[in-house]
Order: structure tokens, then C-alpha cells, then sequence
């Protein structure tokens, strides 16, 4: 069970989107509304079988989220050690099953 293509792309850009009206808010506000976000595609799309998609979504929500910090002054782009530093600190969500394969085969057998 895996991630239409087309809904996997329209996740994505659904995503960057938002992240651009967030843009201008302090680092906790974005990684908090961030995570809202990933927790409710994980808490969808999170079942066996799926974690190569959820783990794309992740890694794009954090290039992203690096580009997006980058633009918000004229100072220049945010390296990656310093965007790591800033990861540290807040942590993006991590993606997580909700539903594994026994318990997919507990429903089906129903």
C-alpha cells in the first residue's frame, strides 16, 4: 500500500505553499504549525507499506523549511550546519506508522 503519485505531489506542494504564508513567523510558530501538518499526513497516509512516502514527505518538509528560513532576510542563504543547529533546537516530526502489518491483517481478516 503506497501513496498515489498524484496525491503524494499535490501533498507536497499543498505543503510548500503553507510554508510560504508562514514564512515571516518566529522559528516555534513555523515548526509548530509545520508539525501540525506532518502529524496529520502521517496520521493519514501512515501504514505499513508506506514509509518510503513518508519519509520523501519528511525530507522535503525539511529542504523546504531551509529554503524558507534562507529567504526571510537579505543576509544571505542559511547554511547546513547552521540549518542542523536550528534542528536541534526544534525538531522537525519524525514520520511514524499508525497502522502496522498485523494490525493491517487484523482488519482485512474482519
Amino acid at each position: 500500500m503506497r501513496t498515489e503519485k498524484s496525491r503524494l505531489q499535490r501533498a507536497l506542494m499543498r505543503l510548500q505553499e503553507r510554508m510560504r504564508q508562514i514564512r515571516h513567523l518566529s522559528i516555534p510558530e513555523q515548526l509548530s504549525l509545520l508539525n501540525q501538518m506532518l502529524r496529520g499526513h502521517y496520521a493519514y497516509y501512515g501504514i505499513a507499506g508506506n514509509f518510503q512516502s513518508l519519509l520523501r514527505v519528511y525530507r522535503v518538509a525539511k529542504h523546504y523549511w531551509r529554503k524558507m528560513l534562507s529567504s526571510r532576510s537579505w543576509k544571505g542563504a542559511i547554511g547546513w550546519k547552521h540549518f542542523t543547529q536550528i534542528e536541534t533546537q526544534f525538531p522537525i516530526l519524525r514520520p511514524k506508522l499508525h497502522f502496522s502489518y498485523r494490525e493491517l491483517q487484523a482488519i482485512a481478516v474482519l
